[in-house]
């Protein structure tokens, strides 16, 4: 294959389902559906543990927020940066995966095995 030529995306109900293993808790739609397919269980289970570390270190901002000084720093700079941080992960995910390729979302994909 050329250099320059394009990789073939997936498409139709495989496209659907790498996109969903990273919309949140819609993760468990290809999870529960594609169980003979092991590429699609792994992009589920990254889906899965991001939407759960998203989750958790969101309402850790929150709560933070309700201390005086710190809490202007975490609801009005960390807590955005954050959520951008995991739309870029899932964005690159979704691409990366539509290629064939896997991503490793850092620190998040250590933990995909004990899934």
């Amino acid at each position: 294959m050329p250099l320059d030529a394009q990789v073939p995306l997936y498409q139709g109900e495989r496209l659907r389902d790498l996109i969903l293993c990273y919309a949140g808790p819609w993760a468990f739609v290809p999870y529960l559906r594609n169980r003979e397919d092991e590429e699609m269980l792994w992009n589920a289970r990254q889906g899965v543990l991001l939407a759960l570390a998203e989750v958790i270190i969101g309402l850790a901002l929150v709560v933070s927020g309700l201390f005086p000084i710190f809490g202007i720093l975490a609801l009005r700079v960390l807590l955005p940066m954050w959520l951008l941080w995991c739309l870029g992960m899932s964005v690159t995910s979704v691409l990366q995966a539509s290629k064939g390729k896997r991503h490793k979302i850092p620190v998040i994909h250590q933990f995909i095995e004990y899934l």
